[in-house]
């Protein structure tokens, strides 16, 4: 090696073709979907009114098939100058401020994963009040060629996007094989329908129309009960912690096992939904005697909702993970708020517990504190003010007829005989028809 050779920087630079590799390799293709609905829903977060729908009239559509992916959206779209110095920047640049305050698009990365993932060729078409311009990129002959700059496109206006109509489109073509066949399934589509509904639940109700595959998604909310003599509600409690608004809320809601749980919210994105995990604390056991400070879900708890919600000008400092499918467990936001999550959840399983207990002892049909329960009022969560969970103690609702519960056993072909005699579906309705047919046979009235 000569002395000139020898004083050459040695080169550490990632190969194109590896870092799209490994950009790509680890994010779902659901979830690189729903970057980019976050990104357009920035836009419409930053052009919102203090109206009763905020985002009325924005509204983002998706596109995919086996031949082609395409997301538009009327959000207000970015200026050239973004598109130069950051936006198809790998990550953000440092200190670069907020392009829109409690923003959701945080770390960078989502739109290029995402255009990288779907397929080879794209062209990303923008347009604000004083601005637009087009970046069309072929990505094999961007990967042979030195430099990671993009190259600019021919602007043309149309009908969906212009200055006087600003706004943002991006089509995907030339699809990856594995991402055709999906795009060509109607069970992805299902799949997406669901995700952004669930996702996005809070910008949905709030006027912003999001459609896939031209069929619109329609907002859907979380309730908890209240009862009417304000002897029943829900917990809430509202803290900051180091430019943070946190938001908690435990309750009761009707029984649904597929909706309980935890649902996380960062920036109005919900990151975690009806969770059951320990993530969220469920099955947490306390070191010190081993005993179990939160029991492990099963369906008795079928009507506990937790609401934690996390809001920040910052959105760097919420507690989620670049890919905004699990919380950062290492934050110190998320640790604080953990403990306080688990002092509010647990009088709301004791009281479940107690409710579980009633059942047992008066049935379903005839439990007092189920009755009282489902006559409580459906509330939303945004409607309910700081306070402290409230629930009647099991035996202090009253009731008109006293119950006792009976068990017993017979042998199987005698009570089928008789479910079959009788047309009756259940081992249980036998118990209770000849129960009645033996009241009145013996004169009760």
């Amino acid at each position: 090696m000569s002395d000139e050779q020898a004083k050459q920087p040695i080169s550490a630079e990632p190969t194109k073709s590896f870092f799209v590799d490994m950009l790509t390799r680890d994010i779902a293709l659901e979830q690189a979907v729903l970057d980019l609905v976050d990104n357009s829903v920035d836009g419409a977060k930053a052009l919102k009114d203090n109206g009763p729908l905020p985002f009325d009239g924005r509204k983002i559509q998706i596109k995919f098939s086996k031949e082609k992916f395409e997301i538009f959206d009327n959000c207000g779209g970015f200026d050239s100058d973004a598109a130069r110095t950051y936006a198809f920047r790998f990550g953000s640049p440092h200190g670069r401020k907020e392009r829109t305050p409690h923003s959701i698009g945080q770390f960078g990365v989502g739109m290029k994963r995402a255009l990288f993932k779907f397929g080879n060729h794209f062209v990303v078409r923008s347009a604000t009040t004083n601005d637009s311009w087009s970046v069309d990129v072929k990505v094999p002959e961007w990967e042979a060629q030195d430099g990671w700059t993009f190259p600019w496109g021919t602007y043309v206006d149309d009908d969906k996007i212009a200055k006087e109509k600003p706004g943002t489109d991006i089509v995907v073509t030339e699809l990856k094989p594995e991402v055709a066949t999906r795009f060509s399934t109607k069970l992805f589509e299902n799949t997406i329908l669901a995700m952004i509904k669930s996702k996005h639940r809070q910008f949905i109700a709030g006027g912003l129309s999001i459609t896939v595959n031209d069929q619109h998604i329609d907002a859907t909310s979380l309730y908890l009960l209240v009862a009417n003599d304000a002897k029943f509600r829900p917990g809430v409690d509202e803290f900051d912690l180091n430019g943070v608004k946190v938001r908690i809320i435990v309750g009761v809601a009707y029984s649904s096992p597929r909706e309980a749980g935890w649902y996380v919210i960062c920036n109005g994105r919900v990151i975690l939904e009806a969770d059951r995990s320990n993530t969220t604390g469920w099955g947490m056991v306390e070191d010190a005697n081993s005993a179990i400070v939160i029991p492990s879900y099963h369906n008795q708890f079928s009507r506990f909702r937790g609401i934690v919600s996390f809001d920040s000008n910052d959105s760097a400092l919420v507690p989620w993970n670049t890919t905004k499918t699990d919380v950062d467990q290492d934050s110190s936001i998320w640790q604080k708020t953990f403990v306080r999550m688990t002092e509010m959840m647990r009088p709301v399983i004791t009281f479940l517990n107690e409710l579980d207990r009633d059942i047992d002892e008066h049935t379903k049909e005839n439990s007092p504190l189920l009755k009282y329960v489902s006559e409580s009022t459906s509330v939303k969560p945004e409607d309910l003010k700081k306070a402290e969970f409230i629930a009647p103690a099991r035996g202090s609702i009253l009731q008109t007829v006293k119950t006792v519960k009976i068990q017993y056993s017979k042998p199987l072909n005698q009570v089928s005989y008789l479910m079959q005699e009788l047309s009756l579906s259940s081992a249980k309705s036998v118990g209770e028809k000849t129960f009645e047919l033996t009241y009145k046979e013996m004169g009760g009235e």
